[in-house]
């Protein structure tokens, strides 16, 4: 019997060795410092105060769980969203400008899906280049044999974790990792370009090609950029939806601190202004504080 794609996901992180608990037929994610749902952003994750509790006492490094209540306009506010396109936007449709730089993107380069295996060979060096054009953000010290292992172990999902790579010449310039769940929403996880290529109109062809393939071939529901970027490393979001009419699709936040860090936010919340331009990380925190639903 197929398994259902929540059944593969379990199987999948067990084989990346990635903490998580199934909790009310939900896989809820280790992601470090903080828990969050795996699954499509339009579902309905709702955790009571109790259970959040529960499920954060069952990862001891996770300083906090956070969790939205599915797509709606009737939000507490409008400050947290996911950036989705639930319409493919043909050529026709788009602004003059747009229409011409997506045409050089796709004369300029081929789009096609490709195997992890394909990744593992060729795919580090655009790893590594890509993390020069952010900000702020340092190369990850992820040495290219433990990048050939990961894409390799992903050669056995490619129903739930699609490739697709950009090239010039022949050159892989680019590549992009989408979770697939079900024909509900496809997430574009990952999305890595060589700096030295983007004159190329690389990211257009990508994302004209992936949404065509997504929306139209498959009629997926959506194709979903992920949450609101409160790291700033790019602006991915607001080029989806300047150039492909993406959309913010509004949702509440909810967040479950550890005790000690609910204190440490609550008490220097005045003074985030300063705090926060220390590092990165903390001006993130103090966005979620203010994002999230209070109850």
């Amino acid at each position: 019997m197929r398994k259902s794609f929540i059944d593969r996901f379990v199987d999948l992180l067990n084989a990346l060795g990635v903490k998580f608990l199934i909790y009310k037929n939900i896989i809820w994610r280790d992601y470090g410092k903080f828990v969050t749902p795996l699954g499509p952003a339009k579902w309905d994750f709702s955790l009571s105060r109790e259970e959040a509790r529960y499920l954060l006492s069952k990862f001891s490094n996770a300083l906090f769980i956070r969790w939205t209540d599915g797509f709606c306009e009737d939000t507490h506010n409008k400050e947290w969203y996911y950036v989705i396109s639930d319409k493919f936007i043909d050529l026709e449709d788009l602004s003059s400008k747009n229409k011409s730089e997506i045409k050089r993107g796709l004369r300029n380069c081929v789009v096609d899906r490709i195997d992890s295996k394909f990744i593992a060979e060729r795919g580090y060096e655009v790893f590594i280049s890509a993390f020069k054009r952010y900000k702020g953000v340092k190369t990850p010290n992820l040495e290219k044999k433990d990048f050939i292992r990961r894409f390799l172990l992903l050669k056995e999902f490619e129903d739930i974790v699609h490739h697709w790579g950009v090239f010039y010449n022949r050159d892989l310039i680019g590549y992009s990792e989408n979770l697939i769940f079900g024909d509900i929403e496809v997430s574009y996880s990952t999305i890595k370009l060589h700096p030295s290529y983007l004159n190329l109109y690389s990211s257009y062809a990508l994302i004209y090609v992936m949404n065509k393939y997504y929306l139209v071939e498959n009629k997926v529901e959506y194709v979903n950029d992920g949450a609101r970027n409160i790291l700033h490393r790019t602006n991915i979001q607001k080029y989806l939806i300047d150039k492909f009419k993406f959309k913010k699709a509004y949702t509440n936040l909810y967040v479950y601190y550890k005790p000690f860090l609910y204190l440490l936010l609550k008490f220097s919340y005045p003074l985030r202004g300063f705090i926060s331009k220390l590092h990165p990380s903390l001006d993130a925190m103090y966005k979620l504080e203010e994002f999230r639903v209070k109850k």
